[in-house]
């Protein structure tokens, strides 16, 4: 478990000396105390509680951890990436050259987007524009 007993008994001790505060009030002294008594055995227990959670949530389980820490296994991770150097040459030898494509294809080089021309209505007779307008509001109905 993190930590020690002593977090167990400072939340414990707060707790108890809140209720017995605020319980005083409209209480006498024995029920106050009694009430802060169970209020300081609740949270006693409660940090047990969030201690354990805590331990399991940061360490691990405990039967891995003893295992990992005995064997000494799981502390280091042996990666290694494969080396691409020559890949990488001969890709940047192919652009010097002037290909677009590392083997010479042109079949998938960059095309830019050709899209269709928009008819503009500059120059256009007034009452064609007009008969259009008249066709396309009468198809809306």
């Amino acid at each position: 478990m993190l930590g020690s007993v002593r977090w167990n008994l400072v939340i414990g001790g707060i707790g108890m000396l809140l209720t017995f505060l605020v319980s005083l009030e409209k209480n006498g002294f024995a029920i106050s105390s009694l009430r802060g008594l169970y209020a300081f055995i609740a949270l006693f227990l409660i940090g047990f509680l969030f201690r354990a959670v805590l331990s399991l949530i940061v360490v691990g389980s405990p039967a891995r951890a003893t295992e990992t820490s005995s064997a000494g296994l799981g502390g280091q991770v042996d990666a290694v990436t494969p080396d691409e150097g020559e890949d990488l040459n001969e890709l940047l030898k192919s652009q010097l050259e002037g290909s677009l494509e590392p083997d010479g294809s042109e079949e998938n080089a960059f095309k830019p987007i050709e899209p269709k021309r928009l008819v503009s209505t500059q120059n256009k007779n007034p009452e064609e524009l007009a008969k259009a307008l008249r066709h396309l509001s009468e198809e809306g109905k």
